[in-house]
């Protein structure tokens, strides 16, 4: 499957799927950095309500991910694309209109069920191309092909903030993300080009009922060893903004210019970072696990601007190698006919975790009257379970390299690991 010269580790395919995901990001990230400050400071709602919200959004995901995986698998990415960016309009409008409580759940659960599509198939079609190409970059291309999204959720806080600053209020930033929803669904249906064969499409078809069992063992294995860390990021996570605000004493709108910090440096340093995890994914992943545990721990006890905006540019290098190295390993001998799936019941483990950690963290958060003590706890947790992915990495051994009798696994360099 040709698609063009390589451009920064990108063909033109890619590269088009690059640029409107970045503008679907923008529809997200124009309002999501300063959500949860949203809610506490202007709606006035309780840590219960905030967890239930994002619990709610997280269900809606949950449903979303391995739908558009199944259905990216059997009629093609781009339409599934197409699809996404109609339910994440209307919750956006919603948001923007009637940001009251209970409807605000409901607004916020439908956005994030369109917004779970996008992010399956800006996984999904970097996984074509390797899996047709058989090339040795997949860390690269998986982390390049987020590289405008992660440089527009870097800007996004400026302008978000800037608005702020001039009267806006949060459901002016809703409104403007609903634009931006249906601009990127005209730029899929006119610039995506689709990179599942029509042969591997009839063969997704042919399998719609297919068994857990063809997703491959070393899935599997993968994926019980990760179940432990995303339990425990998801406690804390959620509550990055009340933490800054709160507890560090920062204004929102400083907030959100050291978010803008993480975004554009993970940006700035996804092309070079991404390349040396190539070199040795799952050692990779193991170091990117441990640099995140010490950045959640360093947030929990830190103070000061500088320290804040300091800990987010560093907060890039593990974000970068976490996202390539996991997601080369995830896809890694899974039949071309079956990444979608492969993708979207991932994400569907991974996020389920979320149901209960969000409210779990808020009950923390209650108990103890501080959220640096929940930040605190999930970087302990989230040194202890590290060792549960180093055993799965163990476990899986040389068998990550397996192909499930077809041809499409590529190899990144991890042999001798």
């Amino acid at each position: 499957m040709s698609s063009g010269k390589s451009f920064l580790g990108l063909s033109r395919r890619l590269w088009r799927l690059a640029i409107v995901t970045g503008i679907a990001q923008f529809a997200i990230s124009l309002w999501s950095w300063q959500f949860a400050i949203f809610l506490r400071n202007s709606l006035l709602l309780e840590p219960w309500q905030m967890g239930l919200i994002y619990s709610l959004g997280t269900v809606a995901a949950l449903i979303g991910y391995p739908a558009s995986g199944f259905i990216a698998d059997v009629i093609g990415r781009r339409f599934t694309m197409a699809f996404s960016l109609v339910p994440m309009f209307v919750g956006l409008t919603l948001l923007s209109q009637i940001p009251t409580w209970p409807l605000i759940a409901f607004s916020y659960a439908l956005t994030l069920f369109g917004w779970s599509f996008i992010l399956i198939i800006s996984r999904a079609m970097p996984a074509d191309e390797i899996a047709a190409a058989g090339q040795s970059d997949a860390p690269r291309k998986f982390m390049m092909v987020v590289m405008p999204a992660y440089f527009v959720d870097g800007i996004c806080p400026i302008i978000a903030a800037t608005l702020l600053k001039q009267g806006y209020n949060a459901q002016f930033l809703f409104f403007l993300g609903s634009v931006a929803a249906i601009i990127a669904l005209g730029a899929t249906l006119l610039a995506v080009r689709e990179t599942l064969s029509s042969q591997n499409q009839s063969k997704a078809r042919a399998k719609v009922l297919a068994s857990p069992r063809s997703l491959g063992a070393q899935f599997w294995k993968f994926a019980v060893g990760m179940l432990a860390y995303y339990a425990v990021w998801g406690l804390a996570i959620s509550y990055l903004g009340p933490l800054c605000v709160d507890e560090w004493g920062v204004d929102e709108v400083t907030f959100g210019y050291t978010w803008s910090v993480c975004s554009l440096s993970t940006a700035v340093a996804s092309y070079t970072i991404s390349g040396l995890t190539a070199r040795s994914t799952r050692l990779c992943l193991v170091l990117a696990l441990i640099g995140n545990s010490l950045i959640v721990g360093a947030f929990s006890i830190g103070s000061g601007i500088m320290m804040m905006v300091l800990l987010n540019a560093l907060w890039a290098v593990p974000v970068v190698m976490w996202i390539g190295a996991e997601r080369t390993l995830v896809v890694r001998g899974v039949r071309p006919e079956m990444k979608g799936r492969a993708l979207g019941t991932w994400q569907l483990m991974m996020s389920s975790t979320t149901v209960f950690a969000a409210p779990a963290g808020a009950m923390i958060w209650t108990i103890t009257g501080t959220i640096r003590s929940l930040w605190t706890i999930a970087s302990v947790l989230g040194f202890v379970s590290i060792l549960f992915t180093a055993i799965s990495l163990r476990w899986m051994g040389a068998g990550v390299k397996e192909s499930n009798g077809n041809s499409d696994a590529p190899t990144d360099g991890t042999s001798g690991e």
